[in-house]
Order: C-alpha cells, then structure tokens, then sequence
C-alpha cells in the first residue's frame, strides 16, 4: 500500500485508513535522518490533500482495512466491474 511513487492525495488515503502505519512511516523518516521525497517530509508532501478514498463501496473497503476475502469475494462469476479508479490515468485510486 506504501509506495514512494504515490501522490499527495493517495498517501492521504493511507493516512486516513490506516493511520498508525502512516505515522510509523512519519516516524522512520525522522529517526533515519532521511525522507521519502529529497526535499521534503512525507506530512510536507501530503500537506491538504484530499483522501482518495471511495466510500461508495463499502465491503470493498472493509476487505482493504481488515484483509478478509471470502472465496466467491475472489473468484467472479458473471459480470465483472471495474473498481473504483481502474485505469484512470497517472492518478489511479478513485481520485
């Protein structure tokens, strides 16, 4: 979920889910003296952005934050939909 290539309002997503794993991250780039952007620190670069989190599916959600699948949740039968922000240019995400 953490990559060093996210944009502002992805990383603002992760913040919002999962928040303790944001502010370990906060929390390495000051004890290893060394951020994830070159000039500045990941709270900087998030700074106001807005959440790319789609709350218009609600069990998908609750599949990302908690990691439970059912098998039928995996395997599709029948008519399969797009999720929320695929193939949605360089922003990805619903955003």
């Amino acid at each position: 979920m953490c990559c060093i290539f996210s944009l502002p309002s992805h990383w603002a997503g992760i913040n919002e889910l999962f928040p303790a794993e944001f502010a370990a991250l906060c929390q390495d780039e000051i004890d290893l003296g060394f951020t994830l952007d070159n000039k500045k620190s990941l709270n900087e670069f998030v700074g106001n952005a807005k959440s790319c989190v789609f709350r218009g599916d609600e069990k998908a959600l609750n599949q990302l934050i908690t990691g439970q699948f059912s098998q039928t949740d995996i395997y599709q039968t029948g008519e399969w939909v797009f999720p929320a922000g695929a193939f949605k240019d360089t922003d990805g995400g619903p955003c």
